[in-house]
């Protein structure tokens, strides 16, 4: 086991940021009302050139590089392109419009089978997804019929963009600054304003690599890699969001479940029999396992890594996270895998590969069907394993993503690592499950959680 002090990001970076997101967007808004327009394009310019510089620092300092470089384009490019527009290059705006364009119908397209499936399933949510989709795809198409004269609309919503990110990241600030996090009794929780899935959703695929790579240079030895803030706010860790990182499949796009205790709760298709197209629409069903074997049975026969967020929630956090598991405790019913029938009926069940049977056989596990409630159905881009892990932590405290189609495990990973990374926050311990070899027992995940920040230190040097 590898414990090393993450980096940990400054606050006044975080409201020098948001200061300057929240003028740039108010900028951007004004533009076409004022006639000192040459000045209000050059301040843009130069705002945006700044914006970029500081992006790429921060992200780069989170290790974050893909987005970091396409920060910095983004960024240059959209100040360049506005400057030509207005000095007669007018052609210039025509790829930022269609290709923002395309993204726009393809995920306004997405809102309408959200919505579709919500009616279907007689789930919340249709008028919404349904009204989200219409405007998106008008959207669309008005960028995609006239490019060229449309760019100032497309101005008109980066600059609405940026406000509402501007003001996560003066949030970010504030709450690191007063530390909002920290009072026991806080359930509510803080919404992001979501990062573009086409920049998060592959971050379990980008997770992997450097992993590899770390693994292969020789900076990450041993089964697991344990970070830990340099001035904790708290010692004992008693709750995990777990992000599971994989190349196979679709399971590509990772996965998330949270573990309170000894136990995962899990939220997926385990019951293959009530798949459709390939497992993107299924019955819903939810499994509770031990968390050792589980994450052995992952890292080995799984070929996953495995990266843990762990929280030091107060008693009344952890009592709301209880309740909801027990709320959705209270829809399903058992589900009697496969392996089981054929135990009962005196058969060989030990060469059985689906889902279902791996985790009872395996695992030592329980697999229920979501019988009744939102989550009834499993439907791959809505309700899916990061809604559920999300809702069972509706009353943690803990930041939640506002997901614009799209919920990601990429997604939320990425929230969850900007949350590590604050000052101030419950989550005190990222922990990166390598090799199932190294992960002893319960017993060493249980010193770990009680393990003081001087334990740490020690464990360190030596």
């Amino acid at each position: 086991m590898q414990i090393v002090k993450t980096k940990q990001r400054i606050p006044i970076f975080d409201l020098l940021l948001g200061l300057g997101l929240l003028a740039l967007g108010v900028v951007i808004l004004i533009l076409p009302i004022y006639d000192l327009e040459d000045i209000f394009l050059l301040l843009f310019a130069l705002m945006m050139f700044v914006c970029g510089i500081v992006g790429l620092i921060s992200l780069l300092n989170r290790e974050k590089y893909l987005p970091a470089a396409l920060c910095l384009v983004l960024c240059w490019t959209l100040s360049v392109l506005i400057l030509m527009s207005h000095f007669g290059v007018i052609k210039a705006t025509f790829v930022p419009c269609i290709v923002v364009g395309i993204v726009a119908m393809l995920l306004g397209i997405l809102r309408l089978v959200i919505c579709v499936n919500c009616i279907v399933n007689k789930t919340g949510g249709a008028l919404r997804n349904g009204i989200s989709g219409v405007a998106c795809i008008a959207f669309a198409i008005v960028l995609l019929l006239n490019p060229v004269k449309s760019f100032g609309t497309l101005t008109f919503v980066v600059g609405f963009y940026l406000i509402f990110y501007g003001i996560t990241s003066l949030f970010d600030a504030f709450s690191s600054m007063f530390r909002f996090d920290l009072d026991e009794s806080k359930t509510r929780r803080r919404t992001h304003f979501a990062i573009p899935n086409i920049i998060t959703a592959l971050e379990p695929v980008r997770m992997i690599k450097r992993i590899n790579k770390a693994r292969e240079d020789g900076s990450v030895h041993g089964g697991m890699l344990v970070e830990v803030k340099p001035e904790a706010d708290f010692d004992t860790v008693n709750l995990e969001v777990l992000v599971h990182l994989t190349t196979l499949g679709a399971n590509k796009f990772g996965h998330v479940d949270i573990a309170l205790g000894d136990k995962i709760y899990s939220y997926g298709t385990y019951d293959k029999s009530a798949d459709r197209l390939g497992g993107f629409i299924s019955q819903g069903t939810f499994i509770i396992v031990p968390k050792i074997p589980y994450l052995k049975y992952c890292l080995d026969r799984q070929k996953k890594y495995v990266i843990g967020f762990g929280a030091a929630l107060s008693q009344k956090q952890l009592d709301g996270v209880k309740a909801k598991i027990d709320e959705l405790m209270s829809n399903c019913e058992p589900l009697e895998s496969k392996y089981e029938i054929a135990v009962k009926n005196g058969e060989d069940g030990s060469k059985l590969n689906d889902p279902a049977s791996n985790i009872v056989r395996d695992v030592g596990g329980e697999v229920y069907t979501v019988t009744k409630g939102r989550f009834r159905r499993y439907f791959g881009i809505s309700t899916n394993c990061v809604r559920v892990a999300d809702w069972l932590l509706s009353d943690s405290g803990l930041d939640r993503v506002s997901f614009s189609s799209i919920s990601t495990p990429g997604g939320y990973y990425y929230m969850l690592q900007n949350m590590f990374r604050r000052a101030h926050t419950r989550l005190i311990r990222k922990t990166t499950y390598i090799v199932a070899d190294e992960i002893d027992d319960i017993e060493e995940l249980r010193r770990l959680a009680r393990s003081t920040k001087e334990e740490l230190s020690t464990a360190k040097e030596q």
